[in-house]
C-alpha cells in the first residue's frame, strides 16, 4: 500500500508539470529491497504472447535521495543480448521521476525494449548488469568503491499463430493494421506507367509485413519499391510500410483498381481480421508506347528493381549471396596434422632401435620344447605335463577346472576338429604324465614320455582347425566409434542447416531494408556456423549499414582470418578510420593452410628419408640435421602465421571506452581508441583487459567494449 501510494503522488507530481506519462509496470510491479540504495529490477510485459507479437522488456533503476547525493557519475547498465528476438529501444518518455516510495525519496529511471518472437518457444533473456561507485568517505579525494547489481532472469513464451479459420492469403502479418491505396497518375504520355502505392499502418513490427499478390487484367504489373517507417517513440512499436507497383494499361477507358485485401491476425482479439483498401477508379490510356513491360515482365533499365535495398544509415554494401561451404580448420590446429608432426621423429628413432646391431634370440615353440626335452632325457615328467597342458590350452575353448572331469580332454580337442583316436591319445598321454608327476610312477622315462607328448601335439596340431582371435571387442569398438561419428556428424548437420536458414532470413531482411535484423540474423548464422566467412562478411556489411562500426570490424576481420585471400574484404575494411593493415590487425593474402601444408609436406617428407636410411643401417644425422633446420623453421613460421588468423589474444574495440592505467572505472583516463581498431591482450584481471594498440597507447579497458577475434 505504500509502494502503491507512492507511485500515485508521482503520478499525481507529474500531472502537476502537464507530463503525465504512464508509469512502466517495471515500476508498479516491482518490489524495492528497503536495505539498498539503488536497486535495479526486470521484467517483461506480456510474458506470454504469440509469434509476432511484442513483449516489451523493461529495466528499472531505483536510486534513494542519500544514495544519489553521494553518486559523483550516473549508475551504468549493461542490457542483455536478446539472441533469436527481434528487438527495438523504446525511448524513455517519462525522462527519470522522483518521488516517495516506501517512505524514502526515490529517483527512478526505466529501459523499454520491443522484442519480437519470430518462431514459437520458450526464450530467456540474461540478467541485466547495473554497475556504480560510491565514495568510502565524505571527502571529496576519498577513493570510490564499485558495486554491482545484477536483474532478474527474464522468460519469455511465444505460441504459435493458431490455423484455425486462418485466411488463405495470410502472409503472417501480426498486430493492428490498416490499409489504403493511392494511385500518381500524373503521366500523361500515351503508355506511360502508373504508381499504385498500398499503404499499410498500425501497431505492430512493420518490418515484417510481406507484400499482397496484384493482378490486373487491363494492365501489366510490376513491383516496385517498398518503403518502412518505424515509430518507436511510444510504448509500442507502430509504423508504417509502403507497397509499390509500376501499372502499366494496355486497355484504355475507365478502369477499377479492386479493393486489395491486407489479412492479419490480432493478438488482442485472438483471431484474424482483414483490412482492405477502397476501390479506385483510373482513366486508363493505352498506345503504341504501352509496352513498358516485356513478355518476361523484367522492368526496364530505369525503373528501380523490387530487391535493390533501401538507404539505410550508413553505406549499403552488396552481399555475399550464398552461404557456402564452411571453410576448413587450420591445418595446424588438427589432430591428425599433430599427430604427424609428434609421430614422424618417434618413427625414426624406433627405426633405429630396430635395426640396431644385436644378439638374436630364437623363440621355441611347444612342440620345440617337448623335442628338447625328448633329446635331453633329463627333464622332470611335471616340466613335461606343464608344456603340454599349454600348449593344448591355446587350442580349446574350456575353463582348466573342467577338464580335470574324466573325457573333458576328449570333448574339447573334438570341438575343435581333433579326431577321436587323436583325442583318446591325449588323455592317455595326459594320464601317464599325472601319473608320472604326482604318482611316482616312472615305469616310463622322461625321454619316452616327452617323444609321446611331441608326437600327440603334432597331431593335435594338424588336424585342429585354425583359431583366429575373437572379432567382438574390436566390432564393438568399431560400432561406437561409428555411432559418435554419425552423432557427432548429425549434430554438426543440424547446426549448418539451422546457420543456413538464419541467412537466408538475413539476407531477405537486408534486402528489404531493415539491415538491423539482417545483422543479427547473420550473427546468429556465425554463431551456429563459425567456419562461414560468408556468415561473417554479410555481419560486417548489415552492421557497417547501421553505423555500428566496431562489428562491422569485427565481421570482417572474422571473414579475412578465414579467408585471408578474400579481396572483397580487404576492399571494405580499407573503409574504416582504424587501421586495419598493421600490428595485429594485418593479416597476410595467404591461403589460411598453405604454410601448414608446406612446413608439414618437409616435416615428413625428411624424416620419411631418414627413416629409410635408418632402416638401411646407413648414417642419415645430416639428413636429420637438414630436417630440423628446414621444417621446424617451417613449422615455427605456419604456426605463427595460424597464430596470427586465430588468438584469442587479439580483440576488436566494438566500443569507444578510454584506456585507464588501473582495471578500475575511478583509475586515471587516457586515450580513448577508435572503435574499430585492432589490440593485443596482454594481461587480463576480471573483467578487465589490458590492450596494446601500438607502441606508445596501451591500458585497461572493460571486456564487454572488445571481442575475440579467434575462430571460435
Amino acid at each position: 500500500m505504500i509502494l502503491l501510494a507512492g507511485l500515485f503522488m508521482l503520478q499525481v507530481a507529474q500531472g502537476a508539470q502537464g507530463t503525465q506519462v504512464p508509469l512502466p509496470e517495471v515500476v508498479t510491479r516491482s518490489r524495492l529491497d528497503r536495505s539498498r540504495g539503488v536497486d535495479f529490477h526486470a521484467l517483461a510485459v506480456p510474458e506470454t504472447v504469440y509469434v509476432g507479437q511484442q513483449s516489451t522488456y523493461q529495466l528499472g533503476v531505483f536510486v534513494d535521495a542519500e544514495t544519489r547525493q553521494r553518486l559523483r557519475r550516473n549508475p551504468e547498465f549493461l542490457p542483455p543480448e536478446s539472441r533469436a528476438l527481434l528487438a527495438y529501444d523504446l525511448p524513455d518518455r517519462s525522462g527519470g521521476f522522483t518521488g516517495t516510495i516506501g517512505g524514502r525519496a526515490m529517483e527512478v529511471h526505466a529501459f523499454r525494449r520491443a522484442l519480437f518472437a519470430l518462431t514459437p518457444g520458450r526464450y530467456e533473456i540474461a540478467p541485466a548488469r547495473l554497475t556504480y561507485a560510491l565514495p568510502q568517505s565524505a571527502s571529496f579525494f576519498s577513493r570510490e568503491e564499485s558495486f554491482s547489481l545484477r536483474s532478474e532472469l527474464v522468460t519469455i513464451v511465444a505460441l504459435p499463430v493458431p490455423t484455425a479459420n486462418r485466411p488463405t492469403d495470410w502472409l503472417g502479418a501480426v498486430g493492428v493494421w490498416r490499409a489504403s491505396v493511392r494511385m500518381d497518375s500524373s503521366a500523361q504520355r500515351s503508355g506511360d506507367p502508373y504508381v499504385l502505392t498500398l499503404r499499410v499502418e498500425g501497431q505492430g513490427n512493420v518490418t515484417l509485413l510481406g507484400r499482397p499478390a496484384l493482378a490486373l487484367p487491363w494492365a501489366h504489373v510490376v513491383k516496385a519499391d517498398e518503403r518502412v517507417r518505424v515509430d518507436s517513440s511510444g510504448t509500442s512499436l507502430r509504423g508504417a510500410k509502403e507497397f509499390d507497383w509500376l501499372v502499366t494499361p494496355q486497355i484504355a477507358g475507365l478502369q477499377k483498381v479492386p479493393a486489395i485485401r491486407y489479412p492479419f491476425f490480432n493478438p488482442f482479439s485472438r483471431q484474424y481480421e482483414v483490412t482492405s483498401s477502397a476501390i479506385l477508379t483510373v482513366r486508363a490510356t493505352a498506345g503504341a508506347a504501352a509496352a513498358v513491360v516485356d513478355s518476361t515482365g523484367v522492368p526496364p533499365a530505369d525503373v528501380p528493381p523490387a530487391d535493390a535495398p533501401p538507404a539505410a544509415d550508413g553505406p549499403v554494401l552488396p552481399l555475399r549471396p550464398d552461404f557456402g561451404a564452411s571453410s576448413p580448420a587450420l591445418l595446424g590446429q588438427s589432430t591428425f596434422a599433430r599427430a604427424l608432426l609428434v609421430l614422424a621423429p618417434i618413427l625414426a628413432a624406433f627405426a633405429w632401435w630396430w635395426k640396431r646391431p644385436r644378439r638374436k634370440r630364437k623363440r621355441f615353440t611347444h612342440a620345440e620344447r617337448l623335442a628338447a626335452m625328448a633329446r635331453d632325457g633329463a627333464a622332470p615328467p611335471a616340466e613335461i605335463r606343464t608344456a603340454l597342458l599349454a600348449a593344448l590350452m591355446a587350442r580349446v575353448d574350456a575353463e582348466p577346472a573342467a577338464l580335470a572331469r574324466p573325457g573333458a580332454w576328449e570333448r574339447a580337442l573334438a570341438l575343435e576338429g581333433v579326431l577321436p583316436a587323436t583325442a583318446a591319445d591325449v588323455a592317455s598321454v595326459i594320464d601317464a604324465l599325472d601319473a608320472a608327476s604326482f604318482g611316482g610312477d616312472v615305469e616310463i622315462g622322461s625321454a619316452a614320455l616327452a617323444a609321446r607328448a611331441q608326437a600327440v601335439l603334432t597331431k593335435v596340431d594338424a588336424e585342429a582347425r585354425r583359431r583366429a582371435p575373437s572379432s567382438r571387442a574390436r566390432q564393438a569398438t568399431a560400432a561406437l566409434v561409428f555411432c559418435l561419428a554419425l552423432a557427432g556428424s548429425a549434430a554438426a548437420l543440424a547446426d549448418e542447416t539451422r546457420a543456413a536458414k538464419f541467412f537466408t532470413q538475413g539476407t531477405a531482411a537486408y534486402t528489404g531494408g531493415d539491415a538491423r535484423s539482417a545483422a543479427r540474423f547473420f550473427a546468429d548464422a556465425a554463431a551456429l556456423a563459425p567456419q562461414s566467412a560468408a556468415a561473417w562478411a554479410n555481419f560486417g556489411s548489415a552492421s557497417w549499414a547501421v553505423s555500428d562500426t566496431g562489428n562491422a570490424v569485427l565481421g570482417w576481420q572474422r571473414a579475412l582470418r578465414l579467408d585471408p585471400t578474400a579481396a572483397d574484404v580487404r576492399l571494405r575494411l580499407l573503409l574504416v578510420r582504424a587501421p586495419q593493415d598493421a600490428g595485429p590487425a594485418r593479416v597476410l593474402p595467404v591461403p589460411a593452410q598453405l604454410p601448414a601444408l608446406i612446413a608439414l609436406l618437409l616435416w615428413c617428407t625428411g624424416w620419411g628419408a631418414s627413416i629409410a636410411q635408418l632402416w638401411r643401417r646407413r648414417p642419415a644425422r645430416r639428413l636429420i640435421a637438414l630436417t630440423l633446420v628446414l621444417g621446424g623453421g617451417a613449422t615455427v613460421a605456419a604456426a605463427s602465421f595460424e597464430r596470427s588468423l586465430n588468438d584469442r589474444g587479439i580483440v576488436v574495440v566494438i566500443e569507444a571506452d578510454p584506456l585507464r592505467s588501473l582495471p578500475a572505472l575511478s583509475a586515471e583516463s587516457g586515450t580513448t581508441p577508435i572503435v574499430g581498431e585492432v589490440g593485443t591482450v596482454e594481461a587480463r584481471q576480471g573483467v578487465w583487459l589490458f590492450v596494446r594498440l601500438d607502441a606508445t597507447r596501451a591500458g585497461w579497458i572493460p571486456a564487454a567494449s572488445t571481442a575475440s577475434l579467434a575462430r571460435d
